[in-house]
């Protein structure tokens, strides 16, 4: 039923010829793994089998709730983040301990990347072959703490890995993997699952969602170049966010259990299938531990991006900045709420640091990034 109700709704958005197209690929992509020898992959892969066994870890999503998530106060937890988020780097001070990525229009980007993402992280993981037919191992085998996986047919949850059933978000081919290395708990953050039509983009192919953005204007994610000029993406539409909730709805009544759970700690979330905790009840940090914590962020992030500000007391705080009037040629703080509408525009010339103390600051970058 599930592989049915994935062709209905892709002859419904695509037409005959694009369905032939798919079948094609996806055959294609079958007799290329079937050739494979797969063996030392799966040695490989056992050797993080329950590496992490009791621990919870934060599946951080890129959603636009993360400019209201502290992210800052995650350093010392196990994080494993996917797709576009280093976009996010000079904006915090650690790098995640994972990193994946699943979709075919984003390994495109991200292949490239690879020298800059995968020596930064403890494991990385990536398509091996892509149900597209792209093929990555080589590539992935480049590095020692790189693993690669290959796509099983249908909706399941696999606990055989590198063989994952790929979801409709590459969250839920995270959980496979979160699984299979002994994770028990599992927070969600960033997993908004609110998505818009983005403007101002160029469809790839006749009677595709593929497209390639023109300008840096991703209203879907935490910041607008996330999906922002020249990079591929598909448009979200609504047989798609549903199809993504079916896979979560999945999860919650077939795969989590008291040894397996999955909580939904973000802000905003309209994803409804997992039960709800607030992030700052999880952490449980005093008033004076988020402040250290903040302070040592804010200090690493002008170090970083030789800045000359040290302490964040020393910035002008100003009440109700607006991106129409004039916001002052240096850093200021505004309240969260103003904060929070000026990241997409400002983001360009400042980089933005919080939530703390229900402020966001933002740091004047010393070079003007295009937000054309």
């Amino acid at each position: 039923m599930y592989l049915v109700k994935q062709i209905i709704d892709a002859f419904k958005t695509h037409g005959f010829w694009s369905i032939f197209h798919k079948i094609f690929r996806r055959i294609n992509t079958a007799t290329k793994i079937a050739f494979l020898n797969v063996k030392p992959q799966q040695q490989h892969w056992e050797s993080i089998k329950d590496k992490y066994k009791g621990k919870r870890v934060f599946v951080i999503g890129n959603g636009p709730s993360l400019n209201k998530t502290p992210l800052y106060l995650l350093k010392d937890e196990y994080k494993i983040c996917f797709n576009q988020f280093f976009i996010m780097r000079d904006r915090i001070n650690w790098d995640p301990d994972f990193f994946m990525t699943s979709d075919g229009l984003v390994m495109t980007d991200i292949v490239k990347d690879f020298s800059k993402i995968i020596p930064k992280t403890t494991y990385s993981f990536f398509p091996g072959i892509h149900f597209r037919g792209d093929r990555y191992i080589e590539e992935v085998e480049k590095y020692p703490n790189g693993f690669w996986t290959l796509p099983k047919i249908g909706q399941g949850f696999s606990e055989s890995l590198p063989y994952i059933y790929p979801g409709n978000t590459v969250i839920y081919d995270s959980f496979q993997i979160l699984k299979h290395m002994g994770f028990i708990e599992i927070y969600l953050i960033g997993v908004d699952f609110s998505f818009v039509i983005q403007e101002g983009v160029k469809q790839l192919s006749k009677n595709t969602l593929d497209v390639i953005s023109q300008k840096d204007n991703d209203p879907n994610h935490f910041d607008p170049r996330y999906f922002g000029k020249d990079k591929k993406l598909h448009q979200p539409e609504s047989f798609m966010v549903n199809n993504m909730i079916g896979d979560m709805n999945y999860l919650a009544k077939n795969i989590t259990n008291d040894d397996f759970k999955i909580i939904n700690a973000g802000f905003d979330s309209k994803l409804e299938a997992f039960p709800k905790q607030d992030i700052y009840s999880l952490l449980d940090y005093s008033e004076e531990e988020q402040e250290n914590t903040f302070k040592d962020l804010f200090k690493s992030v002008c170090q970083a991006n030789k800045l000359p500000e040290s302490t964040y007391q020393n910035i002008p705080h100003i009440d109700s900045p607006s991106i129409s009037s004039a916001v002052p040629k240096s850093s200021f703080s505004t309240d969260l709420k103003n904060g929070i509408t000026l990241i997409p525009k400002m983001i360009f010339s400042y980089i933005p640091l919080g939530p703390f103390d229900n402020k966001y600051y933002f740091i004047k970058r010393e070079r003007v990034q295009s937000d054309a």
